[in-house]
């Protein structure tokens, strides 16, 4: 899974705890989506970071490592 995949991975959960929400609100939930939002916020400025960085990724180490077997 590529780091973008993830960041719209944790978007689809934000989405889908925010449909619940809205069925049922509930305190619990919107914790939960408050808690996910400053994640997702972390992992999306720690990628553009390493994008800004050009950072190897662990998928690209494996691509590099695979190739020299």
């Amino acid at each position: 899974m590529t780091d973008r995949e993830v960041i719209k991975s944790l978007n689809n959960a934000w989405m889908a705890l925010a449909k619940q929400y809205k069925a049922y609100p509930d305190e619990g939930v919107r914790c939960g989506m408050n808690l996910l939002a400053k994640v997702i916020g972390k992992v999306r400025s720690e990628v553009e970071e390493s994008h800004r960085q050009k950072q190897i990724t662990m998928d690209e180490w494996i691509a590099i490592l695979q190739k020299g077997i």
